[in-house]
């Protein structure tokens, strides 16, 4: 992917996040998402006893020294027993794999931004950090984030495939000239987003995914993307210093 969009032209105010933090930050979304496809029996973890493993989470986040930089409702997810969750708060866990991906990038630990028209793998994600009963001293000891100017431009990526699942959802209610406007907005900011290398060139005047225009999606489709955009811009404006933790990070301007 071109790293063509220019960082100058991104007016926000970056202030990453040390590189140690950010690995930290990795193990704990790893383990958060870890506990939320534990709920699910073909969640893709392979164990011969869910609860354990659940236990395990927390007591190696603990034995690590990174439980303290978890926040009450991520210790909160991890320390309930299965079963026990409220509704949606583990579909919502697993989510986060995307937020880790992301963390993944900008540790370097991935060589290319991973796409936005497809859902990352959650066993190929967590192959990329620790796991329990893992050591982590290195893993976070020699983290190294990418520059500041890519981080912003992947963070630039992230907030326009956002803002493309959030038109989808104006559109369901617009008609007549509002609806056509609203597709010359996406057409413009498709075509300026190709200019500026978000992706090689627009499908449809629209967003492309897997070669199709957005605007093809069905609507389990659009959740897909629409999830996986948030979750990674979320991760991104906290590595850029957004928020003032994980729990209360904007993604919405």
């Amino acid at each position: 992917m071109s790293d063509d969009l220019d960082p100058d032209d991104l007016e926000i105010d970056i202030n990453l996040r040390a590189p140690a933090e950010v690995a930290a930050r990795a193990l704990i979304v790893g383990a958060v998402c870890r506990r939320g496809f534990l709920e699910q029996p073909d969640g893709g973890i392979e164990t011969d006893d869910p609860e354990a493993d659940r236990f395990d989470l927390g007591a190696w986040l603990r034995d690590e020294g990174v439980d303290p930089l978890a926040t009450p409702a991520e210790r909160r997810l991890i320390e309930t027993r299965l079963g026990r969750l409220p509704d949606g708060d583990a579909e919502a866990a697993t989510w986060q794999v995307e937020g880790l991906v992301a963390l993944c990038w900008a540790l370097n630990l991935l060589t290319n931004a991973p796409p936005y028209d497809s859902p990352a793998i959650p066993g190929a994600v967590f192959a990329l950090v620790p796991s329990p009963w893992d050591k982590t001293g290195a893993f976070r000891g020699q983290a190294v984030l990418r520059t500041e100017a890519e981080i912003a431009v992947e963070r630039e990526r992230a907030e326009l495939w956002h803002w493309r699942a959030g038109i989808a959802d104006l559109l369901l209610g617009a008609t007549g000239r509002g609806a056509a406007g609203l597709r010359r907005v996406i057409r413009d900011v498709a075509e300026d987003a190709a200019r500026g290398g978000v992706f090689a060139e627009p499908a449809g005047h629209d967003f492309p995914v897997n070669g199709r225009p957005y605007h093809h999606l069905d609507d389990a489709g659009h959740a897909v993307l629409a999830g996986l955009a948030a979750e990674r811009l979320r991760a991104l404006n906290w590595l850029c210093g957004f928020g003032a933790d994980w729990d209360h990070v904007p993604i919405d301007a």
